[in-house]
């Protein structure tokens, strides 16, 4: 062996990999609960008890508890007055808040959508665009949150926008129980489905102005009800 291999230091032969920690499964309670806010399966002013919570998680208080002060430190979460944590009233100003800034978010995701889609992401969304149809026809209010949600994040990661859910999912948590409160009258679960296939259709046809006239009017919809 020459000098100059023997300056080289040595390779393990063994794989050096970093240990599970704890933190892992913390961030999967931390999105599990972030999840279920956004699909609207807390309603407001809903006790969110921590032993309840890890007993439903099947996991022990500690990560439930973290998870539970990370999203009370986005205003998702409160706490109240006997410490327990419970999900949040807004008042009208702060709805109409969240519905501007979705409007200005969600507007340019579908415009770009519509000009980048592929045919992969074109036959996703008209999954959920029948799912969402699915749930009007049997007034099923967990179907529609679903689809509804899956539906929108699915156009902003069409649009190719770095960041943009970083954005628009703490927008999604503060308003995805109050569309839960929203959405059992008839009339908003046949004006969403109409307003869904209009978003598709537009996305399809790549007309970005009719698309965000679409997403718009699905948003405001919402917002009236």
């Amino acid at each position: 062996m020459s000098p100059e291999n023997d300056l080289l230091p040595e390779v393990s032969q063994e794989p050096v990999l970093s240990p599970v920690t704890r933190d892992m499964l913390h961030e999967q309670i931390y999105d599990s609960l972030k999840r279920n806010l956004m699909m609207g399966r807390f309603m407001p002013g809903q006790k969110l008890p921590l032993r309840t919570l890890a007993k439903s998680l099947g996991t022990s208080l500690m990560p439930v508890r973290d998870a539970l002060q990370r999203l009370e430190s986005t205003g998702c979460v409160v706490s109240t007055a006997n410490r327990t944590m419970a999900v949040p009233h807004f008042s009208p100003k702060e709805l109409q808040d969240i519905c501007t800034l979705r409007m200005v978010l969600e507007t340019t995701t579908v415009e770009r959508a519509a000009m980048l889609r592929t045919g992969d992401e074109l036959a996703a969304l008209a999954a959920f665009v029948r799912d969402i149809d699915r749930s009007a026809e049997t007034n099923s209010i967990d179907h529609f949150l679903e689809a509804n949600y899956h539906f929108h994040m699915l156009i902003a990661d069409m649009s190719r926008l770095s960041f943009v859910r970083i954005l628009l999912e703490p927008l999604w948590m503060h308003i995805g129980p109050s569309i839960r409160q929203s959405v059992p009258n008839e009339a908003l679960f046949q004006s969403a489905a109409r307003r869904h296939k209009e978003v598709y259709d537009a996305i399809v046809a790549q007309d970005s102005k009719s698309a965000a006239i679409a997403i718009q009017r699905d948003i405001l919809d919402g917002y009236n009800f």
